[in-house]
């Protein structure tokens, strides 16, 4: 029996993922306030921490927008004035999200990435999205920082689940991918946690009594797969293009053949 990677969370979990949406932002902003705006951060997109908070103060914004309508709505519009006090205007944004995420019913019909869903979809985009982005904050200050545990392990999985059940979904229907040279298994060695990724990039999440077996075979025989084990957060840091597990040999084991995780970090399953 296999997990099915879902697409949206269903309503009745949707408070909790708001509940952490509200959290991790206001998190965001406090710690946010004590960084200088020039700061370096580990991005190559937004370099700094002040183009950080601009980045996510405007997604928060713009998701705010889809939650009211259950439209789509113009992401550009939404980016900061330039004479505005930057933390101000973030934590008001950060606000008005959440307090739309708690006010609108979850079960609404609402726009998303892969066309009309439920304003659930918001919710639990826009808690990884904030826990995302508070890493990212975070590095100002550290090299490698642990990623923030807010909802527990079961939402950590739920990133995982999400990047392939909705990004990679996206990019295999608009762009494809190269394949992998071998099938890779993300096994989590603190949780009962395991992803599938085939050559194809068909993904299977395993049930928990499965987990803690899945990729035993690594690199012997026919069905050999290459295995990388690591804590379920820095797991989901990989797969969000924000560890190499060759950078961190203390978090990070692989087993089998190196090249397929290689080849995965080289591919844009999150264009």
């Amino acid at each position: 029996m296999t997990g099915i990677l879902r697409r949206e969370i269903e309503a009745a979990a949707a408070p909790a993922f708001a509940r952490a949406t509200r959290t991790m932002s206001e998190a965001f902003g406090a710690e946010a306030e004590g960084i200088d705006p020039a700061a370096p951060v580990q991005s190559a997109i937004w370099p700094t921490a002040g183009e950080m908070i601009d980045h996510l103060g405007q997604i928060q914004r713009w998701a705010t927008e889809v939650v009211r309508t259950g439209r789509a709505a113009d992401r550009a519009a939404h980016a900061r004035p330039e004479a505005s006090d930057r933390i101000a205007w973030y934590a008001e944004g950060a606000a008005g999200l959440a307090d739309a995420l708690d006010r609108t019913d979850p079960a609404r019909e609402c726009w998303t990435f892969l066309g009309t869903g439920r304003t659930a979809f918001w919710n639990r985009r826009m808690a990884h999205e904030a826990r995302k982005h508070l890493w990212d904050l975070r590095t100002a200050l550290a090299p490698a920082p642990h990623v923030p545990e807010t909802g527990g392990p079961a939402m950590l999985a739920d990133a995982i689940d999400e990047l392939y059940a909705v990004f990679l979904t996206r990019t295999l229907a608009s762009t494809g991918l190269d394949p992998l040279p071998g099938t890779l298994v993300l096994r989590s060695i603190d949780v009962p946690a395991a992803w599938t990724i085939t050559p194809d990039w068909a993904v299977t999440r395993h049930p928990t009594a499965e987990a803690t077996s899945v990729g035993d075979a690594a690199g012997d025989g026919p069905d050999a797969s290459t295995v990388l084990r690591a804590a379920l957060g820095d797991l989901l840091l990989f797969v969000w293009e924000r560890a190499r597990p060759s950078s961190l040999p203390d978090r990070f084991r692989v087993l089998g053949d190196p090249a397929t995780v290689v080849a995965y970090m080289a591919s844009p399953v999150h264009p």
